[in-house]
This record gives structure tokens, sequence and C-alpha cells, in this order.
């Protein structure tokens, strides 16, 4: 079998498993637009009477044909549902009750519930999960449906792969996929590359940040230790202190770099281990928490550090400009803070225009957060409504359980407020919130699985207004929405653990 050298992940690439992972993109495409000329073509030909995830090989078909039909064997394996409206997913026999693998209710299916669909479940009154039929059919499961979040409003159910969080396929997801399947197969050990989608490429960071720390996580940093390994520049010393130059020295072990980690405004502060080596000095760093008023709360500030370090030394040693270690703090504070201002996200109504008598000239601003508590799997919800002068009209909140993260307790208070703007017949309005990953995903159209039926509602509710638009704001701007929605969240805790008498 021929493998060729990777860089990083798994050590080697093997080009069998790479391929199917690439055949499998087709497919996906195949499944995700059945209405593409590629999905209607071959549906023509091959599965004009069938379910594309049902047909079977046949003995002779085109090459083509039959690598399709590989990499729809690949999606699958780890093919799921996003309950919507539940009216295409069979509650007995498809896999739907996990985002992260798949899951379907055990046991023998009662003759009276074979033909069970999951919006059998769904009160057609509230939209939401009846739990009487639940603990009917699946009392031992009860706590994992009605945490699903179902669509209120209509969204469609949708497949969903399920090694990705965003429920798309990805050819680096498939390929992982095949190589674990192998090596489970082989009876070797798996290697993870969770660790680096963590460390890494899932940091709220800036990407050219990623790319230069999976650099230093590859030592393909060009340091004086990595340049004379080359024989590209023999003798290259530290600039700061003429030691040694390894990616450890520059950064943590250097005097220079010392000092600029004495004073990070991080949460009991930081100093270098001298026996520890990178690895372990960046997880102790991304474990670490930023003191206000830096106001990262939610943008690492290692990752920009690291940088200006790097930048402090290529300056001197480059353009011989010397910046002290709190100029160099500065400079990362300074260039994180404006990153994380310019991720402000501003989404249009892209094909409907205000109809200009219908204007009012009267914008009404909603600002909704969310507040989580793992323990309770329970939510605190809050919005409020602002004027044109920015002056607070009213304020709302209320708490929700089976919430299964901070995320989906976000989109959550979005949908509620959206509802309740619809409800007090609202038209030109602008929706914010500080969850920045939850608004990209929406600006994107991009969803997470286990938010599905949120953000479908959230796109249909869109067509209730004549001018609506949702935006990142900063977290200090819902300052007054966070503490309400603890007290809800708090009201709640309350009420859970004391008698109805009190």
């Amino acid at each position: 079998m021929t493998k060729t050298k990777e860089q990083g992940g798994l050590g080697f690439r093997d080009i069998e498993c790479f391929n199917d992972a690439l055949l499998a993109k087709l497919s996906w495409r195949i499944l995700e637009s059945p209405s593409c000329l590629l999905a209607r073509v071959l549906r023509g030909k091959y599965f004009h009477d069938q379910d594309f995830l049902q047909v079977q090989t046949p003995a002779s078909c085109s090459h083509g044909w039959r690598g399709i039909l590989i990499g729809r064997n690949l999606i699958k394996q780890h093919l799921g549902w996003a309950v919507g409206n539940g009216e295409k997913i069979m509650a007995w026999t498809d896999d739907w009750l996990s985002m992260s693998e798949k899951a379907r209710p055990m046991g023998p299916i009662p003759e009276s519930e074979s033909n069970l669909r999951v919006a059998d479940l769904i009160s057609p009154e509230t939209k939401d999960w009846n739990k009487q039929s639940t603990e009917r059919s699946f009392p031992l499961l009860t706590g994992n449906i009605l945490s699903i979040k179902t669509s209120k409003w209509g969204g469609e159910d949708k497949r969903v792969w399920l090694k990705h969080r965003t429920g798309t396929y990805s050819t680096k997801t498939g390929y992982y996929s095949v190589i674990e399947a192998k090596q489970v197969r082989e009876n070797l050990d798996t290697p993870t590359s969770q660790e680096w989608l963590n460390e890494v490429w899932k940091l709220q960071t800036a990407p050219k940040l990623k790319l230069f720390l999976w650099k230093i996580k590859h030592r393909a940093l060009p340091v004086g230790d990595r340049l004379e390994a080359r024989h590209v520049l023999p003798g290259s010393n530290c600039i700061h202190c003429d030691n040694a130059e390894t990616i450890l020295h520059l950064f943590f072990q250097c005097p220079y770099a010392k000092e600029v980690w004495e004073s990070v405004p991080l949460s009991g502060g930081f100093a270098p281990m001298p026996l520890n080596n990178f690895e372990e000095e960046w997880n102790r760093l991304l474990r670490a928490t930023a003191l206000p008023p830096t106001g990262l709360a939610k943008c690492p500030l290692a990752p920009w550090i690291l940088w200006s370090i790097w930048s402090a030394r290529n300056q001197k040693l480059f353009q011989k400009r010397s910046f002290s270690a709190q100029e160099t703090l500065t400079k990362a504070l300074v260039d994180a803070k404006e990153w994380m201002e310019a991720q402000e996200i501003n989404l249009p109504r892209p094909h409907k225009q205000l109809n200009p008598q219908s204007r009012t000239g009267f914008e009404v601003i909603v600002r909704s957060d969310a507040a989580w508590k793992r323990e309770l799997q329970a939510a605190g919800l809050a919005w409020s409504f602002y004027g044109t002068q920015r002056e607070r009209i009213s304020s709302h909140n209320r708490s929700t359980a089976f919430v299964i993260s901070s995320l989906v307790a976000e989109g959550l208070a979005i949908r509620a407020a959206m509802e309740h703007a619809i409800a007090l017949q609202m038209k030109c309005v602008v929706f914010e919130s500080d969850s920045l990953q939850l608004v990209k995903a929406i600006a994107d159209r991009s969803s997470f699985s286990d938010l599905h039926g949120i953000i479908s509602d959230i796109y249909l509710l869109f067509n209730f207004f004549d001018s609506v638009s949702l935006r990142f704001c900063r977290r200090d701007a819902v300052n007054f929405e966070d503490s309400t929605a603890k007290q809800a969240l708090a009201d709640f805790d309350l009420n859970r653990v004391l008698p109805a008498s009190v």
C-alpha cells in the first residue's frame, strides 16, 4: 500500500483511505443537494426508484459509480439525524438520539409503534416534546430526548455527519474516521487529533496565529537550533541573551520572555517552570484566565503574547529595533482587543427589501444573553428592548431545563427574544448577542448539529420582520442581561430544592 509522509497528525497518510474520504465528498454532495446536476444524472441512471443510502452495488457498474458507493458506505457509518419537526425520522429505527455518535432506542419494537415517527412525540400545540408520549414510549430516554431542542416553527429534519460538530462532512474528518476504523480492525493503538482541534484549530483567535501555533508544535519555526539542524545558518543564538535559541528558550526560558510573562494579567500569575517543555507550558496557559480590565474573556491571550515575543525577536534581529518587555506585552493586548472588536458581524436581509411606507423611523435593539449551569442542565434566558436613544424599554427573563450546553442556551435566548418581538409586532429590529460563535454560525448558515432546530427557527423568524439584522456585541454591552439571566437561573435552582409550600 502506498503511503506518503505527512507532517503531524497520524505520521503517515494512507493514500487508499484518503481516496475513500475524497469519494465520500461526492456522496455527501449527492445526499445534501439531490437537485444538483450530478445527483440528477446519477439518479436517472443508477437509483431512480431507490433511496441513495439503500441502493446496492451492482455486479457490473462503472468504476466511477462504484467509487461513489464506497464513499457513500463511509458516510453511512457516521450518519445521523438532527431533529427539526420530526416528520422524516423514524423513532425506533433511525439514529437521532446523539449528535456525536450513532444512537437509537434499543429493545423490541412494539407492534403498535412500528411506524412511530419522532413527530408523534412532539405536541402539535406547543411544538415541544410531549412528555407523556416520550415517557410512555421511551421511559429510560426521556431526559435525553427532552434535551434535544425541536423546531417550533416548522424547520425540517436534517441528516448530519456525526464526526463534526457542524454536522457537515469534510475530507479531513472522513479520513480520520477511516483511519480509526482501520486501526481498530488491525488492533492498533488509535492516535487521536482531538488535542489538535482543542489546542490550536478551535481557539478563538486570528487564523494567522493558529498557523503560527501549528508551526511551533511541529517545530517548523525558523529559530536558531532548527536553522542549524538544517544547515541554513550555523551558530545562531538568542538575540536577547546569546544562549542557544530553541522554541522553548525563546518563548519561556529567555530572561526577556520571563519578564514578559511576569507582567501578564493572568489569574494567579504565570511564571514559566524551568523543567517543563513547551507542551506543558502551553497547557498551563490554556487553563489560565485573563483578569479585568483586559476585556478578553472569550479570546485567549497566550497566542497573542507568543506572537508578540516572536515579532519583537524579528524586529531586533532584522531591523535593529528593540522593545521592552512591557511594550511587547502592550502590543499583544492591543492586537488582541483590536481583533476581538473587528469580529462584529452584521446579518442584513439579502432578499427582502424594506417597504418605505412601513418604516416608522423607530428601530428597536434587542439584546439577549443566557446563563447555563452544567450540574443542573438548565439555563436562564434574558432579553431587553432598547429604543433609539439606547434607553431600556423593557426586560424579560425566564428559565428552562434540559439544556446541554451554553451555546444552546444562547440560541434559545435569541429565539425567545425574536418570538417576543414578533408578538409585539415590531418590524425594524436589530438583535445583538455576545456569542460570537453563534452569530457566525447563523451568518454563515453553518449551524451546529445540536442547534439545528433553534437555528432553523431563527431563519424562519427573519421573515416576520421588514428590516432585521443580527450582530455580535461586546460582553460589557449585555451586562444587564447577563445578571438578569443569572438571576433567572438562580431562581430555577432555588425552586428546584425548596418545597412547594415554602
